[in-house]
């Protein structure tokens, strides 16, 4: 689904973000992407959603190199990438309801529709009862959990979390985690950038981590620190 061909991203600095990146993730994974600030992370995320382009090297998504889209193509490619970022980014002004709705009328989405799939996207995170509610009535686990229902809401093939639990509780973390498990479970791809440890631990997913722009460690079932021994 997504491949990165040796890929390199360097600024006029001469300081390389990203250099040589080979990386294949298919679709309906799972993947956690780790690493320390600097490393290279968001720059690959960029990449991936076309904010920036490779200096070398090409980033396929489903076989279509996306940085040799057409700019009136690209907003339809960025239509099939949910993103869900660590400071939520609500429309404080329109209710829970009317976050999610938004992003369906962003697309040209029915009112017969908006009716049918944002009560469905609210119950998948745990927000069934919250509609009328307004952003700065809810926890920040709350306000999270209805970024990710905004994020997925047009049923987007990629889903990306970055940093999705930076500013969580533990409780509040667990539960992010355990949505992002059953959006996957229902054939999302799922990218999740994160520093949290407990996260990845938890996760028991596939980690790639990332150094000096470089993946040097690419395992399953891994956790944060070292790779399970078999």
């Amino acid at each position: 689904m997504i491949v990165f061909d040796k890929v390199s991203k360097s600024y006029e600095s001469k300081k390389i973000s990203v250099h040589a990146v080979d990386l294949k993730i298919k679709k309906g994974e799972f993947v956690v992407l780790i690493g320390p600030s600097g490393a290279g992370k968001t720059t690959l995320l960029k990449l991936l959603l076309t904010e920036e382009k490779p200096t070398t090297g090409a980033v396929y998504f489903d076989t279509i190199n996306i940085h040799n889209l057409r700019s009136g193509d690209v907003p339809k490619y960025r239509q099939r990438i949910g993103v869900v970022f660590q400071d939520y980014k609500l429309l404080e002004e329109k209710t829970v309801f009317e976050n999610v709705a938004f992003a369906m009328e962003m697309v040209g989405k029915s009112d017969s529709e908006i009716r049918v799939d944002v009560p469905y996207a609210l119950e998948l995170v745990g927000l069934e009862n919250k509609g009328y509610n307004f952003p700065d009535q809810l926890s920040g686990g709350e306000q999270q959990r209805l970024a990710i229902a905004r994020a997925i809401i047009n049923q987007p093939d990629l889903l990306i979390a970055d940093e999705p639990t930076g500013s969580l509780d533990p409780e509040a973390s667990a539960n992010v985690l355990n949505i992002l498990n059953k959006i996957n479970d229902l054939g999302t791809t799922v990218i999740l950038a994160t520093h949290d440890r407990d996260v990845v631990d938890a996760s028991k997913r596939r980690i790639i981590k990332m150094e000096h722009g470089r993946i040097t460690r690419d395992d399953n079932d891994g956790g944060y620190h070292h790779p399970k021994k078999k």
